[in-house]
């Protein structure tokens, strides 16, 4: 534990865990409903901007940053939850999740990229 290896190692398997299943939600959603262009170009970045930012809420020397932690979290599970609403006879829905999930895509990205600093 002191040297932070366990916490590498920990927050490596999370980022697989959450890369896989929001993969397979993806590819679920995919399947089942009818989406547009828009939609479709917005659930192939996703599961590309969740593959990884787990690892890098650890300081170089091991210590997990607990906030960012937190808000990456908070994020992917908003991102989750967001895929669940997606309702394919309610196009004005659709719109609102695509929006939704661009925001949040976007302000996982910001935080990943400030975690590489």
């Amino acid at each position: 534990m002191t040297t932070g290896r366990s916490s590498y190692v920990e927050m490596r398997a999370l980022d697989r865990l959450t890369n896989h299943n929001i993969k397979i939600k993806v590819q679920a959603l995919r399947k089942s409903t009818k989406i547009n262009a828009e939609l479709e170009d917005l659930l192939i970045k996703i599961p590309q901007t969740v593959s990884e930012g787990y690892t890098r809420v650890l300081t170089p020397n091991g210590i997990v940053r607990e906030n960012e932690l937190d808000r990456l979290l908070s994020i992917d599970a908003d991102i989750v939850m967001c895929l669940g609403l997606i309702d394919p006879e309610k196009s004005q829905k659709i719109r609102d999740a695509v929006e939704t999930l661009k925001e949040l895509l976007e302000e996982r990205k910001k935080l990943v990229d400030s975690l590489k600093a």
